[in-house]
């Protein structure tokens, strides 16, 4: 009778005749758990168990020793970034490099290279912005603005989107980073090899671009 009760009975109190007895290991484990121990764990290590624990459902520890070879490449500490690095790159790249790593040398560099290509950071509405081309401003001495066709970077839309009639105040707009860029032809050779003239070339014309833009803010 009792037997029969312990069948019919599992998860009432004639059920834990089971646990108590340890007649069935796969209850127990589930029940009261496992003992590290026999997984050959030290629970007394004053390091972190994390370090020769595989899985619990792994017979043994992790070895010290993993046998995997890390590549060279990995191994390899790239140079310091440097302004001109990014002359190369698409303003769609720079866009994503300034939003994407905030407070970091890279987002300086970005938003210096943008700079150098006739681009403005407007400090009120937070956003990138450049003269339409062949678009005239008017400026005006006593208030300190010009008035304008502007290119604006959109992040909603990640996309440029062209503003008439914009009057943009001069204390609204930042300056420009103005790091130096002596050695930009070097930079690129150590960083480019043989395709060093071409990220020069970039650099240079990136420098003509806006310096030829025509309507640039000035204070």
């Amino acid at each position: 009778a009792a037997a029969a009760g312990l069948g019919t009975d599992r998860y009432g109190l004639l059920g834990l005749l089971h646990v108590i007895r340890m007649t069935e290991p796969d209850l127990t484990m589930l029940a009261l758990g496992t003992d590290l121990t026999g997984l050959g764990l030290n629970l007394n290590a004053p390091d972190s168990l994390y370090k020769v624990l595989v899985s619990p459902l792994a017979d043994n520890p992790v070895r010290a020793d993993l046998d995997f070879a890390v590549p060279s490449c990995y191994k390899h500490t790239p140079p310091r970034l440097q302004p001109g690095y990014l002359a190369k790159f698409k303003e769609e790249t720079l866009f994503y490099i300034f939003y994407s790593m905030p407070q970091d040398e890279a987002q300086l560099i970005a938003a210096d290279e943008l700079c150098s290509r006739g681009w403005w950071w407007h400090k009120k509405y937070r956003c990138w912005f450049i003269h339409a081309p062949n678009n005239p401003v008017v400026k005006s001495a006593a208030s300190r603005s010009e008035q304008g066709t502007y290119l604006f970077f959109d992040t909603s839309i990640w996309d440029v989107v062209q503003k008439s009639d914009v009057e943009v105040f001069f204390e609204d707009v930042e300056r420009p980073p103005q790091l130096p860029r002596n050695n930009i032809a070097a930079a690129a050779a150590a960083s480019g090899g043989a395709g060093a003239p071409g990220a020069a070339a970039a650099a240079g014309n990136a420098a003509a671009g806006a310096a030829g833009a025509g309507n640039v803010l000035r204070q």
